[in-house]
């Protein structure tokens, strides 16, 4: 899958990604290609498993009406088709160096 091209040069990316500052003005077109390896790590489901103490609570009417959605949600994540851990640290280090999109 596509997953098994990209995982393994996200490490790279994140160390090209520690230089930069993402609170000053980007050019259009590395904006873009940040937008684009969003939509691929998103795609392919590379980003880490959601965190239970990150998730926060919701009112209860849509609680009880996304329950058996979220479940299903937190087990495709965090279930056994997690990749591999290398790729989810460096997906948050991504995370941490990429503008406003």
């Amino acid at each position: 899958s596509g997953g098994d091209f990209l995982g393994p040069i996200l490490p790279a990316v994140a160390e090209i990604c520690s230089d930069f500052d993402p609170t000053q003005d980007v050019e259009p077109s590395l904006l873009k290609l940040f937008r684009n390896l969003w939509f691929y790590i998103v795609l392919f489901g590379l980003a880490p498993p959601i965190q239970k103490n990150q998730v926060q609570a919701k009112p209860a009417s849509t609680l009880t009406s996304l329950a058996s959605m979220s479940a299903l949600a937190l087990q495709a994540v965090a279930g056994p088709y997690m990749w591999n851990g290398q790729w989810s640290m460096a997906v948050q280090r991504i995370a941490q160096g990429t503008p406003p999109l």
